[in-house]
């Protein structure tokens, strides 16, 4: 390592700790960020959207909007390209949604299914749908790869390569350990290592056991041209919910063919990229590969559903995991720790990184500044002690 001891070493170098690196470097401390891999996986966009159907990771993503901008402008690039984004399905499954906007300010537009397919002609949209402009799409590798050099332009020393075996919390220090039998101090250790930080902490911190969600992905392109004068598509969430559906339409009885999907789409030069998210499975979990092909195929029965201008890429689908569980960011003594924020990619990662960074600094023995209670985020929704885990 190039120095025996830093104010704070940041464990995890996808975009959680790389934000919280950046942060703190900003800040004036001494940071080291640490990864396993020369080079963390990086690939893909991410939605990013003000609006979430839960205040407080709304709050989280406000605060992350007003850092992305800060990112960009250091970084000299278009990190976000902007797209707006459609939140559609039955009444009730975005009353949720609909109620965070109007708590917290986040402007949108609410539609109904005719209004919104007029205005995005190709789409076909459920009963409603909620238009926030505020939205776009995130380049996974450009986002990290600016993270990581804003970080080091800032005094970062980064590491990648280095594996860590685990933290140890001394009565001066919290000691960081890799597996060459090397070792640094720092007054502060932030952990973000998605699934293995668990292992990481064993007999320093209880953290709630680690899931994963598979995202499975299929790339549909545009076969019909759009009429002139076409909005370019937005990214957009489909909340298909059948239960829902069903009981809106009454006596009607549910739509032939409703989608029995949840689906995700990232809008590309081309088309779409459509992503469902399994549920929660546990590590190593066996079956990914056929449960993607069965995914996959119904994937493309919602293109012929809902997307009947685009055809389905046949070099798909492939499959992601993403580290998933209650979302966490908490400090315990010389620890902080970041849970669940892989399963939002690069979107939250602005505002993840200062809540850590100030948890970080907590830690140090920083006072906060008077006021500076970041635009009325609850932290104590994201507390260990929020999902009773023990400590």
């Amino acid at each position: 390592m190039t120095q025996d001891r830093y104010d704070v070493v940041v464990v995890g170098a996808g975009a959680t700790g790389s934000a919280t690196a950046w942060v703190l470097a900003r800040r004036g401390h001494r940071v080291l960020l640490l990864d396993r891999a020369q080079e963390p996986p990086a690939q893909g966009r991410d939605v990013v959207r003000p609006g979430h159907a839960d205040v407080a990771r709304c709050r989280l993503a406000l605060l992350s909007h007003q850092w992305w901008n800060v990112l960009e402008h250091e970084a000299g690039e278009r990190l976000v390209e902007p797209t707006g984004c459609v939140e559609h399905g039955p009444v009730e499954a975005l009353r949720p949604l609909v109620e965070t906007l109007l708590v917290t300010s986040v402007p949108f537009e609410y539609l109904t299914g005719p209004e919104a397919e007029q205005r995005w002609p190709g789409m076909r949209f459920d009963d409603r749908a909620v238009v926030q402009p505020a939205a776009g799409v995130a380049d996974v590798a450009a986002t990290l790869a600016a993270l990581r050099r804003q970080a080091v332009s800032h005094g970062a020393d980064l590491a990648l390569g280095a594996d860590v075996r685990r933290v140890e919390v001394r009565d001066d220090a919290a000691r960081v350990h890799v597996d060459d039998g090397d070792h640094v101090d720092a007054s502060v250790v932030v952990v973000c290592a998605g699934a293995a930080t668990a292992g990481l902490l064993d007999g320093v911190v209880e953290v709630p056991a680690a899931h994963v969600v598979r995202e499975t992905r299929v790339r549909a392109d545009r076969v019909e041209a759009l009429p002139s004068g076409s909005r370019p598509w937005p990214a957009f969430v489909h909340r298909a919910d059948p239960v829902a559906h069903r009981s809106a339409r009454g006596d009607l009885g549910p739509d032939a063919g409703y989608p029995a999907l949840r689906v995700r789409g990232e809008p590309t030069d081309q088309g779409v990229v459509l992503v469902h998210r399994t549920e929660p499975a546990p590590l190593g979990a066996a079956g990914a590969e056929d449960a993607a092909e069965a995914v996959a195929t119904e994937l493309v029965e919602y293109v012929a559903q809902c997307l009947p201008g685009v055809g389905v890429d046949g070099a798909g689908p492939w499959v992601t995991e993403r580290a998933a569980g209650p979302m966490v960011l908490d400090r315990v003594g010389r620890v902080v720790l970041a849970l669940g924020t892989g399963l939002h990619g690069v979107a939250l990662a602005p505002g993840a990184g200062q809540v850590l960074a100030d948890l970080a600094e907590d830690g140090l023995g920083v006072p906060r500044q008077v006021g500076a209670d970041d635009d009325e985020l609850d932290r104590s929704r994201f507390s260990l002690a929020a999902l009773g885990a023990g400590v």
